[in-house]
């Protein structure tokens, strides 16, 4: 749950949950693994969604949607790398406003979720690779 709200405009912190969990259950590290990086592409999903105008409420002006100038600063980067620029939906604060501007531009829908999961996966699993070298060494 952690990961899908981190994942939309809603404030979260997967990171040190998924650390915190590795580090009582190293072993099950891929499940962790997977959990996270699921939860956190539907969480990016949710955002495209309201982008897109699925949910009623997103054409509205609520304060945790991205403000319009935090949308003009991602329409460059959205109109230039297209579907492509959703790899980078992982960073903090602009992966949101890139997801939910992502969709106002009616990107397609399977390459944008493929794209999400795989930016969000690599995220993931530098911190699991991290995670297990550090409990390696003490």
């Amino acid at each position: 749950m952690s990961a899908l709200s981190s994942a939309t405009i809603l404030p979260g912190s997967s990171e040190v949950l998924l650390l915190g969990l590795l580090s009582q259950y190293p072993e099950q590290w891929l499940s962790l693994l997977l959990v996270a990086s699921i939860g956190n592409t539907l969480g990016g999903l949710i955002t495209f969604a309201m982008g897109w105008g699925l949910f009623d409420f997103a054409h509205r002006r609520f304060a945790f949607l991205p403000d319009l100038a935090q949308q003009a600063k991602a329409k460059p980067w959205v109109n230039k790398f297209g579907v492509w620029v959703l790899l980078l939906s992982w960073l903090p604060l602009v992966g949101d406003v890139l997801c939910f501007v992502a969709g106002a531009a009616k990107l397609p829908v399977v390459q944008s979720s493929l794209l999400m999961l795989i930016g969000k996966l690599a995220r993931y699993s530098i911190l699991v690779v991290l995670a297990n070298a550090y409990a390696g060494v003490n």
